[in-house]
């Protein structure tokens, strides 16, 4: 572990995740309507604190714009949150899928290209979504975690506390554990270096925090 670093080894766990982040259909919040409920204001300017930290972050304003969340909806059971990948694909994770009747991104019909089990991640097709390809990195404790609150993408800072490879309902895949609090509706939701490069990918969340797959080492 370097000083001050996240630890890198890659030491074997057993996480219990069979809590995903996924929302129902109706249990997202759209925002709008009826003033801000207690304590919403103060969330908001925490969020809004965040997206100055991220910023400011040395190198940031430099760099090419991170990935933008995108919203995914399964047939009528699931929502969750998606990254473009280029050339009209999109990267989710694969457990919101299963069951699926119909899946859509943004609003515009996607389809399953291809799943990967092991690393919980499925590639979907989506005409008409365009994005630069997508950048992926291996190292960093500092990130930052891209989500929708109230309806909108908002940027959330966060650190990697340790990568593990994680054991989960008999698949092993490399792991970031994350100093997030997560949301349903956020499976799926990219977390980014400051160089906006996609370090992983929230799958589940954790009794400390988040959990994502790490996209590159995989």
């Amino acid at each position: 572990m370097t000083e001050g670093g996240a630890a890198t080894e890659r030491r074997q766990v057993t996480l219990d995740c069979d809590t995903p982040v996924i929302a129902p259909p109706g249990d997202v919040p759209r925002g709008g309507g009826g003033g801000a409920p207690r304590g919403a204001v103060s969330r908001r300017i925490a969020l809004l604190a965040a997206l100055a930290l991220v910023a400011l972050a040395p190198g940031w304003r430099d760099s090419p714009p991170a990935p933008v969340p995108l919203r995914v909806t399964v047939s009528a059971h699931g929502v969750a949150t998606g990254v473009a990948m280029g050339d009209g694909r999109v990267l989710t994770v694969a457990h919101v899928l299963d069951g699926a009747r119909s899946v859509r991104v943004d609003g515009r019909p996607a389809r399953v290209v291809r799943v990967d089990r092991r690393l919980d991640l499925a590639e979907l097709a989506v005409p008409g979504v365009a994005a630069q390809p997508l950048r992926t990195a291996d190292a960093g404790d500092d990130a930052v975690l891209h989500v929708f609150r109230a309806g909108r993408a908002v940027a959330l800072a966060t650190r990697v506390r340790r990568r593990v490879t994680a054991s989960i309902g008999g698949h092993s895949r490399p792991a970031l554990e994350l100093a997030a609090v997560v949301e349903p509706g956020d499976s799926g939701a990219p977390v980014v270096d400051a160089r906006g490069r996609v370090l992983g990918i929230v799958f589940a969340r954790g009794s400390r925090g988040a959990w994502a797959v790490a996209v590159s080492s995989g």
